[in-house]
């Protein structure tokens, strides 16, 4: 399969602020769902396969969660399964630095935008916050850094999906509910790749002045 590399400039654009993301989950389903045929997607973090299941959904192979302190990254030397913050978060890395709260969704509108900018976090990070429905089901909100509280992110559901079964919380398979849609998360055991499967609709269209 030949790569099409289109990603790194959506990427550029991704948040409010205008900070590049290592990888943005739904913006490459989003990118796959237009060129159409499965491209392999271009990152600052490396190649994301994308796929299309039989029911029409888009997915992509987000690969494997960096789950040390070092690729977080955090600060310093720490067990990343539950960080030194109220509420004890959980963290890891899907291309991106999210730390995952399973407390309640109401902490990511109300200290979304400090613990972004927590010093424990030296290149900012995604605020995750969980509602656990079942062992194969929650509810998420993300603050997403640079850009804020958002209707939805695919790298956060990858994430959250992946703190919740290091807790010990959440099957493998999981669906993750958003206040933007939902997507099935699937981390895979054989190969510790984390799949992003999802509905990708046509929202709006615009035109960007050159």
């Amino acid at each position: 399969m030949r790569p099409i590399f289109l990603a790194q400039m959506f990427w550029f654009v991704s948040s409010t602020d205008g900070s590049e993301a290592g990888a943005c989950g739904n913006a490459s389903r989003c990118v796959a769902a237009l060129v159409g045929g499965a491209p392999v997607l271009q990152t600052r973090v490396g190649l994301l396969p994308s796929f299309v299941t039989e029911e029409g959904e888009i997915g992509v192979d987000m690969g494997r969660p960096a789950l040390d302190w070092q690729n977080v990254p955090l600060a310093r030397a720490m067990e990343t399964l539950e960080l030194p913050l109220a509420g004890g978060p959980a963290a890891c890395s899907m291309g991106n630095p999210h730390a995952t709260f399973f407390d309640g969704m109401e902490r990511a509108g109300r200290d979304g935008a400090a613990l972004e900018r927590d010093p424990l976090f030296p290149e900012r990070a995604n605020i995750g916050c969980a509602e656990i429905l079942s062992r194969d089901a929650i509810r998420l909100r993300v603050w997403e850094r640079g850009a804020g509280l958002t209707l939805a992110c695919g790298s956060g559901a990858c994430a959250a999906v992946v703190n919740g079964v290091r807790r010990g919380l959440l099957d493998r398979l999981c669906q993750v509910e958003m206040d933007g849609g939902s997507l099935r998360i699937h981390w895979r055991e054989e190969d510790g790749h984390v799949l992003m499967i999802g509905a990708a609709t046509h929202v709006f269209e615009g035109q960007w002045p050159v």
